[in-house]
Parts: C-alpha cells; structure tokens; sequence
C-alpha cells in the first residue's frame, strides 16, 4: 500500500479510474438521490515511508446522486464526465456532461438536461473529433469540444434515441466503441434479465446521426465492445465483440463495414436470429 483515499461524503466506489499527467480521476455514488464526489487526486506517495496515509483531493465536484459507472475522458486540458440524474426514475431528464479544467477543477461548460443516468465512459474518437456516450435513459449523444478565448466548450452536441421493439426504457450502460464513422452499443430489452426481450447490439451510422441497424441478443449486452481491425485490410470487415449479462454468457461478435444496414452473421437460437455466438459457456462456467 501507497496511500488511502477516503471521500468525506462516503459512498461506493465503482466508476473506472483514469489516469493522466500524474493524476487520477474517478467518481463516487451514494444512493440515487443522495450527494456524491467526483474527485481528482495526485498518483504521487507523498511519504514513502507510510504505507497507509490518507490522502486529499486535489480538487473535487459535488453532484446530487454522484457518479455510478462514469469514466472520464482526461486530455492534457481538460476533463468530461457525465453524472447521474439525482432520481429514482430511468428517464429524468436531469443528468448532467460537465467539461473541467484537468488541473484545477474549474467548471468549462455543461451540458444540461440529458435523458437518465449517464453510466458509461465518454469515448473519444480522432477521426471525428468528437466525444460519445450513453445513458441509462435509452440515448446515445455525441458532442466536440472547441477552444474559446475563455477556456473550452461543449459545440454540435446531439443524440439518437436507441430501441428495443418495446415500450419499455432501452438503456445502455456500455461505453460506445467507435470506428470508421461506425458507434457500436449494447442495448436493454424490456426486462434486464429476461430472456430475448428486445436485447441488441446498436449500430449507429455517425454520419446520418442515425442506427444503422441492429441484432437481437439472448440477454443484455452491458459491457463495453472490443473491436479488431485485424481482417479490416483482407475483408473489409471489423469484428465487434460482446458478452450477454444473462445466463449462460454467450460471447458474440458482430461483423460489420462501413455502409452495412443488416447483420450478416448469425446465429439461430430457437426461432429467432441473434448475434453471432462464438462461445457458450457450460456447467457450473454458464454465468451472467
């Protein structure tokens, strides 16, 4: 042991950490409602010779119902994290993507009034030049940062609203894995463990701001994707890999190029045509 961090205002601490410049950002949550800290801390041992001193926060941002999930975007200037939406319901439209200054923790810009919980990491894409990410509340939001005479800010920020064939909520938790102009999502059914109810794997044509197409799955894809380009030069294709969050925890991979409006890879389960699965778990392996 280095040092301990512990926030004066308690609460979990489940959001990824990010590290950059010598320091590192990650968030708190303490009930839906209830005050929590995004904090930034130096990485720094101050006292080599303590293996257990506490250490404080560089800076620190209070928000009503914290940072559930959230990971940063770090840059040498500055900060982007989305917070939770301080309610009980799934499609408040209270949640927050605040830009800060990486070293001293002042407020940029907001960007206000977003639909749900915003439990997934801001990804960053070069050839777009621009920010994504989801919230729980069935949306999927791009965003850039521009320079001003007065620091940064959010510009050209808009969203789509993702689908599962229901009436209920389709929430996704997963950072975008972002491609070729392509954004791939995990989306929920109509109920987060029940068996094919709406589950999918999201493609979204950045371009047209639009879904491209989707694929149904047995359970909810709640992780982030991993994404190869290693056949892209041979065939033309990425492979986008997921595993469902259900019983047995199939890992599936979706093949997919730039223009593509359907999947072509496929697997039948029952009557119904899915994602293809490339591994199935058995015996006491076949979790969630």
């Amino acid at each position: 042991s280095l040092w301990l961090f512990k926030d004066p205002l308690g609460g979990q601490p489940n959001c990824p950490i990010t590290v950059k410049n010598g320091y590192l950002y990650t968030g708190f949550w303490n009930s839906e409602t209830g005050d929590a800290n995004f904090v930034c801390l130096t990485i720094t041992d101050e006292n080599p010779n303590a293996e257990k001193e506490y250490k404080n926060a560089s800076w620190y941002y209070t928000a009503k119902g914290g940072f559930y999930w959230a990971g940063a975007f770090v840059s040498d200037e500055f900060v982007i994290i989305g917070t939770d939406d301080g309610t009980n319901k799934c499609t408040s439209q209270s949640s927050n993507l605040l830009l800060f200054d990486a070293r001293t923790g002042e407020e940029f810009d907001r960007w206000e009034n977003l639909n749900g919980d915003i439990r997934s990491t801001v990804s960053y894409d070069k050839q777009m030049d621009a920010y994504y990410f989801t919230s729980k509340g069935g949306s999927f939001y791009s965003v850039k940062v521009i320079e001003t005479e007065n620091g940064w800010k959010f510009d050209n920020g808009w969203s789509v609203n993702l689908k599962n064939g229901w009436a209920s909520t389709p929430m996704s938790a997963g950072s975008p894995v972002v491609d070729n102009g392509r954004a791939y999502v995990g989306v929920s059914g109509a109920g987060q463990f029940t068996a094919y109810s709406g589950h999918n794997i999201t493609v979204i044509d950045l371009d047209k701001k639009a879904i491209a197409y989707s694929v149904e799955t047995q359970g909810y894809p709640q992780t982030s994707g991993l994404l190869t380009t290693a056949y892209e030069e041979e065939s033309g294709y990425v492979y986008i890999y997921y595993f469902d969050n259900y019983t047995p925890g199939k890992l599936r991979v979706l093949r997919d190029k730039k223009g593509q409006t359907e999947a072509d890879y496929l697997t039948a389960e029952g009557t119904r045509s899915t994602a293809y699965a490339i591994f199935t778990p058995t015996g006491n392996h076949a979790q969630y």
